[in-house]
């Protein structure tokens, strides 16, 4: 009966351990994926206080047979299995967040190399002064150009309105002229 409950109390730790590595597997992915790691190595902490003490307890009870040596020294092997995983776990863990922070700098020098809002307002307001100052110039030429025309065609009437007096006048001195001439019979 006595092996019995000792072959429990060894298959108990067995079982403890595997699940607490189980659990630690688990919180290390789901840490990895959300960015969290404070509430892991919180986990990892208490769990490594938890195996030590029952580690501790374990030899203390198992201490008196030579096979609950063995098997202690079975657990021991599981423990540090199990210590292996969890390092190797945080190495790819600390490599992942390392990647991370690169991008993150990466990105961040990215966003740095571009012009901001106030730049960008700036060069749009400085292209429209210049459209409008190109647009105003032209517009200036423009009524140059028909104040140019408009006395141009005022002294065209002008010249026209002499020359069509100046004709008129000399068809009526011709006309007048040859009223004169022509013999009055009596």
């Amino acid at each position: 009966m006595l092996t019995l409950f000792n072959l429990a109390k060894r298959s108990a730790l067995i079982l403890t351990g595997v699940s607490i590595g189980a659990a630690i597997w688990k919180a290390r992915s789901a840490a990895s994926d959300s960015g969290q790691s404070g509430p892991l190595k919180q986990s990892v902490s208490e769990l490594e206080a938890r195996l030590a003490a029952l580690e501790n307890n374990g030899a203390h009870s198992f201490a008196t047979s030579e096979t609950a040596l063995g098997n202690s020294a079975g657990t021991l092997a599981a423990v540090a299995s199990l210590e292996s995983t969890v390092a190797s776990l945080t190495t790819r863990y600390d490599n992942r967040l390392s990647a991370i922070e690169s991008h993150v700098s990466e990105h961040d020098a990215k966003l740095k190399e571009l012009p901001t809002l106030s730049q960008v307002v700036s060069t749009m307001e400085e292209m429209l002064s210049s459209t409008m100052s190109g647009l105003d110039q032209k517009l200036s030429e423009q009524v140059r150009s028909i104040d140019v025309l408009k006395t141009t065609v005022a002294q065209s009437d002008e010249l026209m309105e002499r020359v069509l007096d100046s004709i008129y006048s000399l068809q009526s001195h011709v006309a007048e002229s040859d009223k004169s001439e022509v013999p009055v019979s009596v």
